[in-house]
């Protein structure tokens, strides 16, 4: 069995990968990945040899960036409307990049939300986090048959939300 080092090193990048994907807010993305590992690390000797891995951490990632969202809604919640919390951040990118790239990813979340959580799930899997159709089912728990299928019915809802989006700022865009 793998130490916990060796399960950090070869896990990191999947585990910043998930907690990104999931929408953890990029300021607080170093806080959730720490805390995954933290978790991670407290429950080390209940991982089975035989258990599937990255399975393993993606729960833990999920319900870790849960908790961070939860909490960030009510930190927000007690924050005075007239503050901006995000224009307080330091950012490197010059400003036209900056707002380039967050509204990007803000359309993506936008779309993304537009999926029910199944299929979101799955198309997050798949599409962002680059697993296959065995990982997936492992990590959920379903037949290969309902990750196939929901990843299907997701990439034909995505890519309508998309078209639509397009049509919509074409329109906007008209005299």
């Amino acid at each position: 069995m793998q130490s916990f080092e060796e399960l950090y090193q070869q896990h990191f990048d999947f585990v910043w990968k998930c907690a990104r994907a999931f929408g953890t807010m990029p300021q607080e993305i170093d806080d959730v990945v720490q805390d995954v590992f933290m978790v991670l690390q407290r429950r080390f000797g209940d991982l089975r040899e035989d258990a599937a891995v990255r399975s393993w951490i993606y729960g833990i990632t999920r319900r870790v960036v849960s908790s961070h969202r939860r909490r960030r809604r009510e930190r927000e919640s007690r924050v005075p409307e007239h503050l901006d919390v995000d224009a307080l951040t330091s950012n490197e990118q010059s400003p036209l990049a900056a707002t380039e790239h967050s509204m990007q990813v803000q359309l993506l979340s936008t779309l993304l939300e537009r999926l029910d959580e199944r299929k979101r799930e799955v198309f997050v899997l798949s599409e962002i986090l680059e697993m296959n159709g065995r990982e997936i089912a492992e990590t959920l728990g379903v037949p290969m048959n309902t990750v196939y299928s929901r990843l299907r019915v997701a990439r034909e809802e995505f890519d309508a939300a998309v078209l639509r989006q397009r049509k919509s700022l074409e329109h906007g865009r008209r005299p």
